[in-house]
């Protein structure tokens, strides 16, 4: 194995940003792999940021520096590196992506992984999502209202969703593409009306694919399963235009993606730490070896 960058820059790159762990996360824009090992990479990315919150919660006496570097090329290349230099002072985080719904996963002492497809499934969990619209909009009537509404869009897209998300599964498997579109990802939502499906467009698109039919299962999705396993951006776009839309009927507030993101990062670590999310709680509690 010809290592892509020296033995003594991956061993020393905590020392380069003065802490105890390097903590490697998606997002950003991609790098080339020897940018990602040394002082490249992007700080205070919505990623970064998820990652830094949640390591917050695990009372570990070390210094952090986290950053993005891009796609998972990178992500899986350091992965192998420090796990063959069995090096302590580095730990990645990375999408799951469809691995644990499909029982797989790479391993390794250094790797964190998300609970749901990605780190935008973890935090737009309903607990955290009501909790977010009461910060911003009180109490009272209005707000019950609201909320109400949120859960029923909320159920409705779910149960939409769910034969479509274990055909894009299908899809990814068999290297058919992907049902949903990762370079447009309201692709499939009626922006009119969201967050309906498409449901005619997702119909042209795996006809586009060469399908007649529906590709042969892989894996079951359960309804109550669809916001952890189907794609992440999808669904974080489409369910944040649900509430701005929501919102909009009491406030004329202005509130853009990623300012509504990192509420929702910030919500979910408070209804987890109230113990209101166990099943979130415990897979957090398992990733925390990764970063000791």
């Amino acid at each position: 194995m010809i290592f892509r960058r020296s033995v003594s820059a991956l061993h020393s790159l905590h020392i380069f940003f003065g802490v105890d762990v390097v903590v490697f996360c998606e997002g950003g824009p991609s790098l080339a792999y020897r940018e990602a090992v040394v002082a490249a990479g992007q700080d205070g990315t919505l990623d970064t940021m998820y990652w830094s919150s949640i390591v917050s919660t695990y009372g570990i006496d070390k210094r952090f520096h986290f950053k993005s570097i891009g796609g998972k090329e990178n992500i899986d290349a350091i992965s192998y590196d420090i796990s063959v230099l069995n090096i302590d002072t580095i730990t990645v985080c990375r999408d799951s992506d469809y691995d644990r719904a499909l029982g797989r996963g790479r391993t390794g002492k250094r790797i964190a992984y998300t609970n749901g497809y990605s780190w935008e499934n973890d935090v737009i969990q309903l607990l955290a999502l009501e909790s977010l619209v009461r910060n911003l909009i009180g109490t009272g009537p209005t707000q019950s209202a609201l909320i109400l509404e949120l859960r029923e869009k909320v159920a409705k897209l779910e149960t939409d969703l769910q034969p479509w998300t274990e055909i894009d599964v299908s899809m990814f498997v068999r290297g058919r593409g992907c049902l949903f579109d990762r370079e447009r990802p309201l692709a499939a939502i009626d922006m009119r009306t969201p967050p309906t499906l498409r449901f005619n467009a997702l119909a042209q698109r795996l006809s586009d694919a060469g399908y007649r039919r529906r590709p042969r299962k892989v894996v079951s999705v359960s309804v109550s399963q669809v916001t952890l396993v189907c794609y992440g951006r999808m669904l974080s776009k489409a369910i944040y235009h649900t509430v701005v839309n929501l919102l909009r009927r009491v406030s004329d507030m202005r509130i853009g993606y990623e300012v509504f993101m990192r509420l929702a990062i910030s919500e979910t670590v408070k209804v987890m730490t109230a113990g209101l999310i166990p099943e979130f709680a415990s897979h957090v509690q398992q990733q925390r070896q990764a970063f000791v």
